[in-house]
């Protein structure tokens, strides 16, 4: 039995995890995974259908080819709990404690007076961590914009605002519309291509490899920001007969390591257990903790050699 904490205030949470997950992971370095997570349920969906705080770390340590090493290689947070993750996030490279990425499903910030100073905290530590060669993943939620969270949104590079409709007849379409890098193409099954092109995000007029997600989150509403470093769009979808913007890898100059966001998430049973979403969340994992370039052990590299 693997047991994993998620630290809240003044609780401790027990997640039991069963057998491994069937994902392909290449082979690589152990890695130290830090999560930050809280829950949003617009649609009301039930438990068993909605991604919640402790099951992406119960999903992950459930894998059993996901190499980690030293004491809770994979740590949940709670949002109300931001100073822990903020401290853990500043601890210099080489100590044991010390994580490789930090993947961000916070959809708000801390509750309390407070709240805004503890998130203003972390976001520097945050900055800092991309400095010194961490990554951050930006899952689903984390790209929403709330109030307090301008200042992450702005680190991210991108934003959601607006409604989120909850789709259960055509979901939307995952295009990969950089299909030759590691976090689109690596262990993913794109039964279709779909026709599409961004020109305002530099996306050519191509076929493109694609999958469905039915029922899906659309967030209509999501768009690069002017602090954005350089952007290479990963995954759009074509609903409504419009281009939207499902995921990117951002870097900077001053940055060392990557961001990599990926909006589908809402939908557990897609975002977590075996297929493509999950694997796509697994390889976002893998190519930020690497710095978005490395190459892993058996040769595979990590980013797209044509660009990167």
């Amino acid at each position: 039995m693997n047991v994993h904490r998620l630290v809240s205030l003044g609780t401790l949470l027990v997640v039991t995890t069963s057998a491994g997950l069937a994902q392909q992971l290449p082979a690589h370095s152990p890695l130290r995974i830090l999560i930050v997570s809280d829950e949003v349920n617009p649609h009301g969906l039930p438990p068993e259908d909605l991604t919640q705080p402790g099951e992406i770390s119960a999903a992950l340590l459930a894998l059993p080819n996901l190499q980690l090493q030293g004491d809770d290689p994979i740590l949940e947070i709670a949002t109300d709990s931001l100073e822990t993750a903020t401290a853990l996030l500043g601890l210099p490279s080489g100590d044991p404690g010390a994580y490789d990425v930090l993947v961000y499903f916070a959809h708000r910030i801390p509750n309390g007076g407070d709240g805004g100073v503890r998130q203003e905290a972390f976001v520097t530590a945050v900055d800092d961590f991309l400095e010194t060669g961490g990554g951050v993943v930006s899952f689903h939620h984390g790209i929403y914009r709330t109030a307090g969270k301008e200042s992450m949104q702005d680190l991210l590079g991108g934003e959601a605002t607006g409604a989120v409709p909850w789709n259960t007849v055509d979901g939307q379409n995952v295009i990969a519309v950089a299909p030759d890098h590691f976090v689109t193409r690596y262990g993913i099954d794109y039964p279709t291509t779909l026709t599409y092109e961004d020109p305002g995000l530099g996306i050519p007029l191509a076929d493109y490899p694609s999958f469905n997600n039915t029922p899906d989150e659309r967030y209509p509403n999501l768009g690069l920001l002017p602090a954005a470093g350089e952007v290479l769009p990963l995954f759009a979808s074509d609903y409504d007969v419009t281009p939207h913007l499902l995921g990117y890898v951002e870097r900077r100059a001053q940055w060392t390591g990557v961001v990599v966001m990926y909006q589908p998430g809402e939908y557990q049973p897609h975002s977590l257990e075996p297929g493509n979403n999950f694997q796509i969340l697994l390889n976002s994992i893998l190519y930020a903790a690497t710095d978005g370039g490395l190459l892993f052990a058996d040769g595979f590299e990590s980013g797209d050699t044509a660009s990167w």
